[in-house]
C-alpha cells in the first residue's frame, strides 16, 4: 500500500509570503472571501506538512477527526465566551464537565482541586509557575523567612505580611530556585525568563536511562537551603520528555520535595494521555499522586489544534490558583475560569475534548494500539542493527544505527534523507558526547503496522548505502 507522504517540498518563507502579499493585496481592490480561502488552500495543500499522514512521526500534533471538527464548528459558531460570568451558562457547565473528567482521570478531587484549559503548555507550564511562586512565597510558609519587611507596605505606609502576588519578587532576599533536567522542555525557561529570571533556574543531571537523578536532586537542593542564596520552591518532573520519551521518577521526586517544602509539577503534555490506558497508567503515573500541579495537551493526542491550542493546567490545590488569580473582589465558582487563571476572554475547548473522553473504551483501545507500534517500531529497529538509546513505555523511539557512531553519516542525514520519502522526523541530542539520535513518535491515527515497516524499511536502506 502507497503511504501518504506527511511531508512537502517547499520554498523558504519569504518566497511563500511573497506569494500571498502578490495574490492577496488590498490596494488593488476588495478581496473576497472565495478568493482568499482559494489561495490558502492551494498553498497550504501544497507545502504544509500533513499532520494526518500515517509517516508523520515528527511533532505530536494530533490529525482531525470527524468528530472534534463538528464539535469546533458548534463552539466557532455561537462563539461563546465562557470567561463571562452569565453570559454563556449552558457552554460554561460543558466546560466544567470536560475538566471534572479530566481531574479525575489524573487523581485529583474535585472539591478541593482545580483546572481550565489554556492555549498551549507553555500557557499552562506558566500558570503553574505563578501558582508555585504564589504558595511558596508568603509569610505563610514558616520556610519563607527571607524578606526585607520594609519592603511589604500598604498606602498608608504601614507594614504587611508579606505575599507574593501583593508585593511581588522584590522583597525577597533570596533567589527562587527552580530544579529541571535537560530533558524539562524549554518553556520553563521561556517562564522563567518572565517571572523569575533564568539564573533562578538549577539544572540536575540525569541518569542513565536519562531520568532526573533523584539524588543529585536531593544534593542540589539541600546545598541550596543551607547556602542561604537561594530557597528552594518547585521542581519540574516530566512524563514524555519531548525529546526523548522518558518518565521521571515521579514518586521519588515528591518524597523530595516534601522534605524541602517545594512545589512539584509535572510536565506531562502527551505523556499524560497514559490516564486512559491501564497498562500504560500503571508505567507511566506512577507516583503522580505527589504532584501539586500538572499540564496535559489534548491537542497532543484528543483533539486537532482547530481554531486554537488545546493545553491544560491541573492543580491539587484550588485555594492556591485562586489566590494567584482571583481579582473578583469576592467568592468565585470552580466554573468561574477568569478568575482561576490568566485568562479573560475564551472560547470553550471542553466540548471537543469531550468527544473523546466520552468513549472511554475506545480512547483506550487506541492508546493501548499506538504503544504496540512504538513496541513493534522498537523491534523492528533492533533486528534491522539500529540501537535504541531511550527508555520510555510510551511510542517515541530514538535510534542510533553503528554506521553513525563510526561518522558515516548524522541523525540529520537521516531525518533529510527520510523526509525525501514522505517521512516526518526529528534529530535529536541526548547525551553528551554521543550521536543525535533518529527519533520517531507514533502520533497520528491513521498510522499502521505497515507504515511502521516502510519508515524502518527507507532507514535501514539508507543506513546500508552510507555504510
Amino acid at each position: 500500500m502507497i503511504q501518504a507522504p506527511a511531508t512537502r517540498d517547499a520554498p523558504g518563507f519569504e518566497t511563500l509570503y511573497t506569494l500571498v502579499r502578490e495574490n492577496l493585496d488590498p490596494g488593488a481592490g476588495d478581496i473576497p472571501v472565495d478568493r482568499l480561502m482559494q489561495v490558502f488552500r492551494r498553498l497550504s495543500d501544497l507545502y504544509d506538512t500533513d499532520v494526518s499522514s500515517p509517516l508523520n512521526m515528527g511533532y505530536f500534533c494530533i490529525d482531525a477527526d470527524a468528530a472534534s471538527i463538528t464539535a469546533m464548528d458548534e463552539t466557532n459558531r455561537r462563539g461563546a465566551n465562557v470567561a463571562v460570568r452569565g453570559q454563556h451558562p449552558a457552554s460554561a457547565a460543558f466546560e466544567q464537565y470536560g475538566v471534572d473528567l479530566l481531574l479525575a482521570a489524573f487523581g485529583i478531587d474535585l472539591a478541593s482541586g482545580a483546572g481550565h484549559f489554556t492555549a498551549c503548555g507553555t500557557e499552562a507550564n506558566h500558570t503553574a509557575m505563578i501558582v508555585a511562586l504564589t504558595d511558596r512565597f508568603s509569610h505563610r510558609n514558616p520556610r519563607c523567612r527571607a524578606y526585607d519587611p520594609g519592603l511589604c507596605r500598604d498606602g498608608t505606609g504601614r507594614e504587611e505580611p508579606y505575599e507574593y502576588w501583593r508585593h511581588g519578587a522584590l522583597p525577597l532576599t533570596v533567589r527562587p530556585a527552580l530544579y529541571v533536567s535537560p530533558q524539562t522542555h524549554v518553556s520553563i525557561e521561556k517562564n522563567a525568563r518572565n517571572l523569575i529570571g533564568t539564573a533562578s533556574i538549577r539544572t540536575v543531571p540525569v541518569d542513565g536511562d536519562l531520568r532526573m537523578d533523584v539524588g543529585a536532586l536531593a544534593e542540589a537542593m539541600a546545598a541550596d537551603a543551607d547556602s542561604g542564596a537561594y530557597l528552594p520552591f518547585m521542581v519540574i518532573g516530566s512524563v514524555g520528555a519531548t525529546p526523548s520519551g522518558i518518565v521521571d521518577p515521579l514518586g521519588e521526586i515528591g518524597d523530595v520535595c516534601r522534605r524541602f517544602g517545594a512545589w512539584f509539577h509535572v510536565d506531562a503534555p502527551w505523556g499524560a494521555i497514559a490516564a486512559f490506558s491501564p497498562r500504560l497508567r500503571k508505567t507511566c503515573l506512577a507516583g503522580l499522586d505527589a504532584a501539586d500541579s500538572l499540564i496535559f495537551d489534548p491537542h497532543k493526542t484528543l483533539v486537532p489544534l482547530g481554531a486554537g491550542g488545546c493545553g491544560m493546567f491541573l492543580c491539587r490545590h484550588r485555594e492556591a490558583v485562586e489566590r494567584a488569580f482571583n481579582v473578583s473582589g469576592g467568592a468565585v465558582g470552580r466554573h468561574e475560569f477568569a478568575y482561576l487563571s490568566l485568562q479573560g476572554s475564551r472560547a470553550n475547548s471542553g466540548l471537543r475534548v469531550l468527544t473523546s473522553i466520552l468513549q472511554p473504551e475506545a480512547l483506550a483501545q487506541r492508546i493501548g494500539g499506538e504503544a504496540a507500534l512504538g513496541d513493534t517500531l522498537r523491534r523492528l529497529l533492533r533486528e534491522a542493527g539500529w540501537e535504541i538509546v531511550n527508555r520510555t513505555p510510551l511510542p517515541v523511539v530514538c535510534a542510533v544505527h553503528p554506521a553513525m557512531r563510526a561518522g558515516a553519516f548524522t541523525a540529520a542525514d537521516a531525518v533529510r534523507h527520510l523526509r525525501a520519502e514522505g517521512v516526518l522526523a526529528w534529530a535529536e541530542a541526548l547525551r553528551p558526547g554521543e550521536p543525535d539520535a533518529v527519533r520517531l513518535g507514533i502520533i497520528s491515527r491513521r498510522t499502521t503496522e505497515e507504515s511502521v515497516r516502510f519508515v524502518v524499511e527507507r532507514l535501514s536502506t539508507f543506513a546500508a548505502e552510507q555504510g
